[in-house]
């Protein structure tokens, strides 16, 4: 059990795809996590960053930045579940994956998805 059980809160906009990662993580660490109706305010009061994904632990600690939120889901039970690798080479290869899927798919993926969904205008060049 992880040493900060309880009740996650997790701050996101419903169905705000950098937060998929952080609830996959969670779902296979058996970590309960709540999430509250999205108030952009508290949010802004939450992250130093000013955006979500916000994560308040039991304790009332906060993280943001889904890759962080995620990492730390998934290490509260690294022995059990195997999610941060098995020794320093292995974690190694998640923290490597990881860090690509957030270069490579995320940051072109959100140019091509934000102007469908009106986060931003369409840009025919990109």
């Amino acid at each position: 059990m992880p040493s900060d059980s309880g009740t996650y809160s997790l701050h996101t906009p419903p169905g705000s795809f950098r937060s998929f990662k952080i609830l996959i993580a969670a779902e296979y660490s058996s970590i309960p996590v709540s999430i509250p109706e999205y108030d952009a305010a508290k949010v802004s009061q939450l992250s130093p960053a000013g955006r979500p994904p916000v994560l308040v632990t039991p304790s009332g600690a906060h993280l943001f930045e889904s890759g962080a939120i995620a990492r730390y889901f998934s290490s509260l039970r690294k022995e059990e579940t195997g999610l941060m690798g098995r020794g320093i080479y292995e974690e190694a290869e998640v923290d490597m994956w990881c860090d690509w899927a957030a270069s490579e798919l995320e940051l072109p993926g959100s140019v091509w998805v934000y102007p469908v969904v009106g986060h931003m205008p369409y840009y025919e060049s990109a």
